[in-house]
């Protein structure tokens, strides 16, 4: 049976992310890459342009300037003197401890902290570090503002001890570490643009109104100015009602901004007559971003707002590359959203099975189909159903559920909890004519029919299912830091039955029977005695095995390593 928690800890981090979400963080996702050439090496240090691993673990790398690998000293990154953002790739050998040195001296060792290490893949694999760091001043002590380990945030809000004011660096023990991608922007809280005068405003009858045209069609409740943004304008007016801002946005120099409109209800903004961001509807916490070019000098900007059954709340931000986010608005017109603790799902001495609708990047429809078990060793995973395709794997926490069972629950999206690998979203079986036939991107009923699941008593599943003319199941099991996949077919086939093992922009032989995939994203491993064939197909490199079948039978098994 599934057991769900609302968890004190992810109860106060809702909390906490609650004033977060109503003043953004970071101002802009991409940061300016930070010349490895530039950074001041210690002895132990080298630069590299690629490397590969021995059997042993240990490194061979080739001549370049792409990538910093070393051991012992620690390597200084940046000698901050102001609040900054910073993103890097690192990679470790077996064994090796690494650690983050803040300003304020002190270490985050990843491997000896719980939180990380749970999150970190196995060594050999690039994973990331990503965190906002704001400096100390004298009545305020330094706050490591937000750590993300792998996509996941492990820190937020945490305030420092110490006083040193010295530099950004990693040190690696124990081992070796590689370090890539260092990218790094000093975050200023200089003010980039501001209101030229009064702002306008008509307030008109009607709610929920999905666009200007039809809301200039209702009746007007009420016409004044305003100094800032401000949604408490319509204090006094009836319930239903929506609101035209217009007004005169100085910008003190030209180039690329940003604007944030965070709001709970439709909203809109049109900078120059252009649609800067399109109308949705929103709830407070969950803010449409727009990015516009302008020059140095006023610019018409009108902000549409249309209340809803949400919290009511609007607030607009401004940002350029390296600064914060600014505000455009009146502090009480954007209150901090409602609190929700995070509904989760964790297994604790069996599987938990979840079926739910699932939705991956890039792409505009669910699944609804899926399939996400979550196991008490920390390694979970997802399939659809459909396809049968392992379509993601993760460490750490295994589900939120939110989306699933707080209110109306109306996307029924299922979220991962912990550090992510996407996996190709094709059936990992397929019935070739030869080893030249293209891998079909999907395959309809007619081809692959599910038929149910057994589990067993540690609440595994075993899918069941038939694929042309193939009686398949298909178990996948934890073990170590692996997902270990077994297929066994039973039947016969008008051609060869081929296991498509791995699929992705790069493969990379890292040992006999061990590739690893999309620039060292994930490993997998198979028996070496295995006649695998490498190839190229769509623009994607393919790990083919073809199933052998005697009696009527055949199987076939690897492992996913994260």
């Amino acid at each position: 049976m599934n057991s769900f928690s609302l968890v004190r800890n992810r109860w106060v981090a809702a909390l906490f992310l609650g004033g977060l979400l109503s003043a953004p963080l970071f101002a802009q996702s991409d940061l300016p890459v930070l010349p490895l050439t530039q950074v001041n090496r210690p002895a132990g240090w080298q630069l590299a342009g690629a490397l590969s691993s021995n059997p042993d673990g240990t490194l061979k790398t080739t001549t370049g300037n792409n990538i910093l690998v070393g051991t012992r000293d620690p390597l200084t990154l940046a000698n901050p003197t102001d609040d900054f953002q910073m993103r890097f790739e690192m990679l470790t050998t077996p064994n090796t401890t690494i650690s983050l040195m803040l300003p304020t001296g002190q270490a985050l060792s990843f491997g000896q902290t719980h939180d990380i290490a749970r999150l970190l893949k196995a060594p050999g694999l690039w994973q990331t570090v990503e965190f906002l760091y704001k400096v100390g001043k004298t009545n305020s002590p330094a706050t490591l503002e937000k750590l993300v380990i792998n996509g996941v945030t492990v820190r937020e809000g945490q305030l420092l001890t110490g006083k040193a004011a010295g530099p950004v660096a990693v040190l690696a023990t124990g081992g070796t570490a590689a370090i890539r991608n260092v990218g790094y922007r000093v975050m200023s809280p200089r003010t980039v643009a501001q209101w030229s005068g009064p702002l306008s405003y008509t307030i008109v009858e009607g709610q929920f109104i999905g666009s200007r045209e039809e809301a200039q069609k209702k009746k007007v409740l009420k016409q004044d100015t305003t100094a800032l943004l401000n949604y408490e304008v319509s204090y006094g007016q009836p319930r239903q009602y929506t609101i035209f801002f217009s007004g005169k946005l100085n910008a003190l120099q030209t180039g690329d901004y940003r604007f944030e409109l965070n709001r709970g209800g439709q909203g809109g903004v049109w900078i120059d007559g252009k649609e800067v961001i399109p109308i949705d509807h929103r709830e407070l916490g969950q803010p449409s971003i727009g990015n516009a070019k302008l020059t140095a000098g006023p610019h018409d900007v009108q902000v549409f707002f249309s209340r809803s059954w949400f919290r009511p709340g609007l607030g607009l931000f401004v940002s350029q590359a390296g600064t914060r986010p600014q505000p455009l608005h009146a502090l009480s017109s954007l209150p901090e959203p409602d609190p929700i603790g995070v509904i989760s799902v964790t297994p604790e001495t069996k599987s938990e099975l979840i079926r739910s609708f699932v939705q991956l990047p890039g792409e505009k429809t669910k699944r609804t189909h899926s399939l996400s078990v979550g196991s008490p060793t920390g390694i979970h995973y997802t399939v659809d159903l459909d396809q049968m395709a392992l379509l993601q794997a993760w460490k750490g926490d295994f589900a939120n559920v939110t989306e699933m069972w707080y209110e109306r629950g109306e996307p029924q999206l299922l979220e991962p909890m912990g550090a992510k690998v996407r996996l190709p979203v094709q059936t990992p079986l397929m019935v070739l004519a030869n080893e030249t036939t293209e891998w079909p991107d999907s395959v309809g009923e007619n081809v692959l029919r599910y038929k149910g699941l057994t589990v067993d008593k540690q609440g595994a599943p075993t899918i069941n299912y038939e694929l042309a003319g193939l009686a398949v199941t298909d178990a996948i099991r934890p073990e170590g830091d692996a997902l270990v996949r077994t297929l066994s077919l039973t039947g016969s086939s008008s051609g060869v039955p081929y296991c498509r093992i791995a699929a992705g922009s790069s493969l990379e032989e890292v040992g006999k029977g061990t590739y690893a995939v999309n620039d060292r994203s994930y490993y997998v491993r198979f028996d070496p005695k295995a006649k695998v064939k490498v190839r190229q197909s769509k623009g994607k490199q393919e790990l083919l095995l073809p199933v052998t079948m005697k009696n009527g039978a055949g199987s076939v098994q690897y492992s996913i390593v994260l």
